[in-house]
């Protein structure tokens, strides 16, 4: 069996490259090209049906050699070794696999559970301030909707007990809808709005801030809908940065029309009840939100931001 370490220029310039496969660090180079290259490399330096592909990085390297392994030679087996916090709690856990086109983030992609994740928390030691903070979002996203004590208690806990709750929170949804086919697609909390100002952006603003002002602003559609008090929505604001919006409620309605969970050009959102509650209705975890009241809620944003 042969090993081919996937990684990027960040961590390779800190832990070394022997034997790696090292691509340009950022969310940008999780493209279609990209993967072509790889697979290039590991056809000419003789890696085949006998290889398992390691991925060893960040959210970036996690989706991108996840990817590579469900297709390389029709599938081959799957390592994965996060370095950042985001990726611990998120990435790594679930099987998703995915990368980005012009249009759109995560247009491209497929279902691939590893054979195994490797956790060391040393690895965080080096963790820049931006990523910390990327961690972080995640994991108030996971409490928000299935763990109020973490939500709350989030600045007082442990980080080992903190990673320990947001991996099993997040495995236990996953194991009831491995392929998302019902509740796995609360986990898109923040998402539909953060891909959308991700992608408008090129990329360049953080997927931990883009997600970090999509919760919040559908944390505020929730409120504008009747389903989330007043008191809850002040606390959510209060553990987020201020949402500053860069793009107009209409480049933003206008990106939406590519998230996977757009129906019939109406964009659906997960939405609140209260703080570890979720709202579902007649079986539906995402819902759909009329473009009036959408467009209110993001120019009362956009006006915050001025």
């Amino acid at each position: 069996m042969k090993y081919a370490f996937i990684t990027d220029s960040n961590v390779a310039a800190l832990y070394g490259k022997p034997d790696f496969f090292v691509v340009p660090a950022g969310e940008e180079t999780k493209n279609i090209h990209t993967v072509e290259y790889l697979a290039s490399e590991l056809s000419q330096k003789g890696y085949g049906r006998d290889t398992t592909i390691v991925g060893l990085g960040g959210g970036m390297i996690m989706d991108l050699a996840g990817f590579l392994s469900s297709i390389f030679c029709r599938g081959v087996p799957l390592i994965l070794i996060p370095t950042t916090l985001l990726a611990m709690v998120d990435a790594a856990i679930g099987g998703k696999t995915a990368v980005n086109i012009a249009d759109g983030k995560n247009i491209l992609g497929a279902m691939k559970f590893p054979e195994k994740v490797i956790m060391n928390l040393s690895f965080l030691e080096t963790l820049p301030n931006q990523e910390w903070e990327n961690g972080l979002i995640e994991i108030l996203k996971i409490g928000l909707l299935f763990d109020p004590f973490l939500f709350h208690e989030l600045p007082s806990l442990p980080l080992s007990r903190i990673v320990q709750r947001a991996v099993e929170a997040k495995r236990r949804v996953v194991a009831q809808d491995p392929y998302e086919k019902g509740s796995r697609a609360l986990l898109n909390l923040g998402h539909t709005i953060g891909h959308a100002l991700e992608a408008l952006s090129n990329y360049k603003e953080a997927h931990g801030k883009a997600v970090s002002k999509g919760i919040v602003i559908e944390a505020r559609l929730s409120h504008a809908m009747g389903l989330l008090s007043s008191s809850d929505l002040k606390r959510i604001e209060c553990r987020f940065p201020p949402v500053e919006l860069l793009f107009s409620p209409e480049q933003i309605i206008e990106k939406l029309r590519a998230d996977k969970k757009t129906r019939k050009g109406i964009p659906h959102f997960v939405l609140l009840e209260k703080i570890g509650v979720p709202h579902l209705k007649a079986g539906l975890f995402c819902h759909p939100v009329k473009k009036h009241l959408l467009t209110q809620v993001l120019d009362e944003a956009c006006m915050c931001s001025c």
